[in-house]
């Protein structure tokens, strides 16, 4: 009884979803299958760097998945191939702190064209600022009409490769 009550709680509180793309490399890859879990940010609110699984801004229809990078409320400056936190300090000056991501190689901080140097995001409440890791190969908060995602529109977060 435990087991089936268990497998009931894993289908109503995860899901499948296949990775379609090369957004997401070097860390997943297309035809790669992964587990979501849904049940987390029914109480909680996504965090920088989880990878979710979302339906679009502009095609709602459609679903990716993206890592966070930026939360509601702050100020995301893409600079030289970085992404900085802009923040006031104590003293009212402007403040920039490096976002580090050690999952990405150095050749995947390239923006090329995507970006004009110095962007600045002012993520709204209740949004989320969403970028692939491979940031030459990714149609992300940078492209969309739509930049911000809503948490409403946040299915899942990564759980588990399946394959």
């Amino acid at each position: 009884m435990k087991s089936f009550i268990f497998l009931i709680l894993g289908i109503l509180l995860s899901s499948p979803f296949n990775i379609f793309g090369d957004s997401m490399d070097p860390n997943f890859h297309e035809g790669q299958s992964i587990l979501i879990e849904k049940f987390s940010y029914i109480f909680d609110s996504p965090n920088r760097f989880d990878i979710v699984v979302f339906s679009g801004t502009d095609e709602p229809e459609k679903y990716f998945i993206k890592r966070i990078i930026g939360l509601p409320g702050e100020v995301i400056l893409l600079s030289e191939g970085d992404i900085y936190l802009v923040i006031e300090n104590e003293n009212g000056k402007e403040e920039k702190i490096l976002i580090d991501e050690p999952y990405l190689s150095n050749k995947n901080k390239v923006y090329s064209l995507r970006q004009i140097d110095g962007t600045r995001y002012a993520v709204p409440e209740g949004k989320y600022f969403v970028l692939g890791d491979n940031r030459d190969g990714s149609f992300d908060s940078r492209t969309w009409k739509n930049p911000f995602v809503p948490k409403k529109n946040i299915v899942g977060k990564y759980y588990f490769t399946l394959l």
